[in-house]
């Protein structure tokens, strides 16, 4: 039996067909969340709500929570007060009750540099 090799010439856009990874430090970013000196895992975080892990809270609780978020330019630290909102499978849902205005700034800041940065 005879086998043959067949050299297939490169076309010009060939170049496009091969996956690059580029390999980027990610900055640092955190985000902790503090109730009655308990330190919660953030699962998500909104400019008007935020969803913590591992909390024992009661639909319509109030709670007053101290909010930590460090990124590459800024390190923020917020005293804020919150409703439950529902308490499901994925966590506890907090809605802000009086964030002030600078403050809610910064969170929305803090997000957009995350969002830019991933």
């Amino acid at each position: 039996m005879l086998t043959t090799s067949r050299q297939v010439p490169m076309g010009m856009f060939d170049f496009l067909k091969v996956d690059v990874v580029e390999k980027v430090r990610v900055p640092n970013y955190t985000a902790h969340l503090k109730i009655d000196g308990k330190s919660l895992t953030i699962a998500n975080l909104g400019l008007n709500s935020v969803t913590v892990a591992g909390a024992k809270l009661k639909v319509g609780q109030a709670v007053t929570f101290d909010l930590d978020l460090k990124d590459p330019k800024q390190k923020l630290s917020l005293k804020a007060a919150g409703t439950v909102a529902a308490v499901e499978k994925a966590g506890t849902r907090i809605n802000f009750t009086n964030l002030p205005e600078d403050s809610r700034k910064a969170v929305a800041l803090f997000l957009a540099r995350y969002a830019i940065a991933r």
